[in-house]
């Protein structure tokens, strides 16, 4: 079975105007950045399955991910969801099979860091080899 998360970071990471804004800070299967990360660091991204199937022969996979874009203020973190999206939005790779936005980013706060994230879902159907 392919390692979504893996296929999914290994891509982003090529996305220059997303580490130009995270660097490496995009985290495959978590909630949150890890501890000692600050906002003040820079943008980082979070991401994690949350469901999802396989296509009718199981070529395809088809999990819906959760991304929280984090960053130093609200225009900050929506900086990060905005390349996020322009990277991942209906994304195309042998890998990759047309990624789309599910629900477009609405702006919040952890409730006991408080620090600034942007909550977005995209489907992204990856082959499965």
């Amino acid at each position: 079975m392919n390692n979504v998360s893996k296929t999914l970071r290994d891509y982003l990471l090529t996305k220059e105007g997303l580490t130009a804004l995270t660097g490496t800070r995009i985290y495959a299967e978590a909630n949150t950045p890890p501890a000692g990360y600050k906002p003040s660091d820079g943008g980082a991204i979070c991401f994690k399955a949350r469901g999802g199937r396989p296509d009718y022969v199981d070529v395809i996979l088809s999990p819906s991910m959760q991304f929280k874009c984090y960053g130093a203020t609200e225009l900050a973190a929506n900086l990060v969801y905005a390349a996020l999206y322009d990277a991942l939005h209906n994304a195309q790779t042998n890998a990759i099979r047309g990624a789309r936005c599910e629900i477009l980013g609405t702006t919040l706060a952890e409730p006991e860091a408080g620090w600034i994230f942007v909550l977005a879902f995209f489907r992204v159907p990856v082959a499965n080899p």
